[in-house]
């Protein structure tokens, strides 16, 4: 991913290095001037599920995240924070439906919700806290999903295949995890035929469906020649080991759209009416369509 260089120098929280934020440009007598740009750090929390009310666990890793964003503000570095909510999927359409809500009611419940207890312990922007809170409801982060499904769309596989191609899919899915399960991520208990997730320990639900998939299992060879040719792109070591290994075990590709007979509360697949992207591919995409990704002006103003 190819970012602009105030945000690039610390994406991961990597180093910065001076490379990065020394530039030489042409003086006006022909000479040359040195812009030195200040050291940028970009963080953010999770971005909570809005399917119910906040805890002490959101308000932990967001008071983590502003310490942070606190500390380097101190250091001089030039910092973006965001936190927000992910307001998509078959769990908020069911906590609406508890409710008696419609899912846009309940996301702007909850998410009123976590700005108000956020604003209580001094973490709103009007006590220098987040720079943004983030709603996957928002307008422009359809319009910057749905910038980035079409492009990952016209492009080819590094094995020259579609990346993203239709085929049906069946299986066993837990709402919670908002993930399909694999023989080994779930039991059936004794005197029944439903088998419940492991982490859980609920019923499963069985889905037959037609899917637009990632076609991941293209990529092994590319991650892993990109992951040995850079040992500073993964820290620390262990988790580098780890992916490595994940990769070797092999790729599966993934379903990234569900049918709206399923799933009706979701951002539309761009030309197909009939699906709506998977959670985690519009949840994941936010921290770059809330920069601006996607759309013709950047959200963050020190981004150019």
């Amino acid at each position: 991913m190819n970012l602009p260089p105030r945000i690039r120098s610390e994406w991961v929280a990597s180093p910065v290095t001076s490379s990065e934020n020394i530039v030489s440009r042409p003086g006006r007598l022909g000479g040359r001037r040195i812009l030195v740009m200040p050291n940028t750090f970009y963080i953010t929390t999770p971005i909570y599920y809005a399917n119910s009310l906040p805890h002490l666990g959101h308000l932990y890793t967001t008071i983590v995240a502003d310490a942070i964003h606190r500390y380097k503000k101190q250091r001089s570095f030039d910092v973006y924070f965001l936190t927000g909510t992910d307001e998509h999927g078959i769990n908020i359409q069911r906590a609406a439906d508890r409710e008696g809500r419609t899912p846009q009611q309940q996301v702007d419940y909850i998410s009123g919700e976590l700005k108000r207890m956020f604003g209580q312990f001094g973490l709103g922007p009007e006590n220098g806290g987040y720079d943004i809170f983030m709603r996957t409801t928002e307008p422009f982060h359809y319009q910057g999903v749905q910038h980035l499904w079409r492009r990952i769309a016209a492009n080819k596989t590094p094995k020259g295949n579609d990346a993203i191609y239709k085929g049906f899919y069946e299986g066993w899915f837990c709402a919670p995890c908002a993930a399909f399960k694999l023989e080994d991520e779930y039991a059936t208990p004794e005197g029944s035929d439903i088998p419940n997730c492991l982490v859980h320990e609920r019923p499963l639900d069985r889905v037959s469906e037609e899917s637009f998939f990632f076609r991941l299992s293209d990529y092994d060879e590319f991650l892993l020649e990109t992951i040995e040719k850079d040992p500073e792109i993964l820290k620390p070591e262990s988790r580098r080991k780890e992916v490595i290994s994940f990769i070797k075990g092999g790729l599966q590709d993934l379903s990234i759209s569900r049918e709206k007979t399923s799933v009706s509360w979701g951002v539309p697949v761009p030309d197909d009416e009939k699906h709506v992207m998977y959670v985690w591919l519009d949840a994941l995409s936010n921290y770059i369509t809330a920069l601006g990704f996607g759309q013709r002006k950047a959200r963050c103003s020190r981004i150019r």
